[in-house]
C-alpha cells in the first residue's frame, strides 16, 4: 500500500515515501558510498538524464543526487557506464560554477523558488553546494581529475557566507548551520543542514582541508547542541522556519531524518545526536505518532501549497 501510494498525487503533496534507505557502504574513516542510497534516484546511465528535469530548470540538488546515485550503481556493479554517467554530472557541476562575484563557488539557481519559501534568483542552496562536493570527490577519487578536486574545494565557499550576503551561513546554538534556502527569516532545514554537512566531511576527509574539517567538526556539535529544535516530542519538524503552521515533517522526511542521524552517528557520533537517533525511531514506531504526524503534514499543505 504504502508503495503504491508513494507514487499517486497524495504521494507526492505529503511525501509519502523517498525510498532512499540508509547507505550500505558508509566508511567511518574514508569517503566511498554516500550516506544515503541514492541510486533510486538513478534508473538509468544515459545523460542528460530523462530522471531528471532539464538542466537549466532543475534544482542542483537533484543533479547532485542523480549523480551519487550513478557513483552507487558503480560501486554495487563495476559497470564503467555508470562511473561514466557520475562523470557527467560532474561536468555540469564544473560547468556551470561561479567564478567570480558574491558567489564565487556556488551552484546558483536563476529562478525563484516556486513553493514553500520566498527566495529570488539567484540564489545558493547549502545542501546543493554540499552533495555536489560530496560527488566531485567520489568521482576524483576514482579518476584523479584534478578540476573535480578544485570546484569541490571552490564549493566550499558560500558555506562561510551568511544567509544575509547572499551566502547559506546562519548561526545554530553558537556554531555554522547551513541553509537549503538560504531565507529571511532563517528556515533551517533539517535534512538539508546535515547533507551541507557531509559535503564538508567530505572535502575535509577526502582532500585533506584542514579548514573543512574544522568546519565540520564545528557544524557538527551545533547541530548536536541544537537537534532538539526540531523535536516536538512525538515527531520531528521539517524546518524552523516561521510558517503559518508548524512545518511537521512528512513520513518520508521523518524517516530520512532517523537515516540521517544514524549515518552522522557513524562516521562522527555525538550523545546527543545518538540520543536523538533513538527518540526519532521510537516516535516512527507508535502508530498514533505517525497517524499525528500525517495530519500535522496535511494541515500545513493545507495552509501552505505546493
Amino acid at each position: 500500500m504504502a508503495g503504491s501510494l508513494s507514487q499517486s498525487g497524495l504521494g507526492r503533496f505529503l511525501s509519502i515515501s523517498f525510498n532512499q534507505p540508509l547507505g550500505p557502504r558508509i566508511s567511518p574513516d574514508g569517503v566511498r558510498g554516500y550516506y544515503i542510497d541514492m541510486r533510486v534516484k538513478a534508473k538509468s546511465p544515459s545523460w542528460p538524464s530523462s530522471d531528471i528535469p532539464p538542466l537549466e530548470d532543475a534544482l542542483q540538488v537533484v543533479v547532485a543526487q542523480w549523480g551519487l546515485g550513478a557513483f552507487e550503481h558503480w560501486l554495487e556493479t563495476g559497470r564503467e557506464e555508470w562511473l561514466g554517467a557520475a562523470r557527467a554530472a560532474c561536468d555540469h557541476f564544473v560547468g556551470i560554477q561561479r567564478t567570480s562575484g558574491r558567489l564565487v563557488g556556488g551552484w546558483t539557481h536563476e529562478w525563484a523558488f516556486p513553493h514553500s519559501f520566498h527566495l529570488d534568483p539567484p540564489w545558493v542552496s547549502g545542501m546543493a553546494q554540499g552533495e555536489a562536493a560530496s560527488l566531485l570527490v567520489r568521482v576524483h577519487s576514482e579518476t584523479g581529475e584534478d578540476a573535480l578536486a578544485e570546484a569541490a574545494l571552490k564549493g566550499m565557499r558560500p558555506l562561510s557566507v551568511p544567509s544575509a550576503d547572499g551566502g547559506v551561513l546562519v548561526e545554530l546554538e553558537g556554531g555554522p548551520f547551513f541553509e537549503e534556502y538560504p531565507t529571511s527569516p532563517r528556515s533551517m532545514v533539517l535534512n538539508g543542514g546535515i547533507f551541507a554537512l557531509w559535503g564538508v566531511r567530505d572535502v575535509a576527509v577526502a582532500l585533506g582541508d584542514a579548514d573543512a574539517g574544522r568546519l565540520f567538526e564545528a557544524g557538527v556539535d551545533a547541530l548536536a547542541a541544537g537537534i532538539g529544535h526540531w523535536d516536538l516530542g512525538y515527531w520531528s519538524r521539517y524546518d524552523l522556519y516561521p510558517h503559518r503552521r508548524v512545518n511537521i515533517a512528512s513520513n518520508a522526511y521523518h524517516e530520512l531524518h532517523v537515516d540521517q542521524l544514524a549515518a552522522m552517528n557513524a562516521v562522527s557520533p555525538r550523545p546527543e545526536l545518538v540520543e536523538a537517533e533513538g527518540r526519532f525511531r521510537r516516535y516512527y514506531e507508535r502508530r498514533l505518532n505517525r497517524a499525528r504526524g500525517f495530519a500535522g503534514k496535511v494541515a500545513f499543505r493545507l495552509a501552505v501549497p505546493r
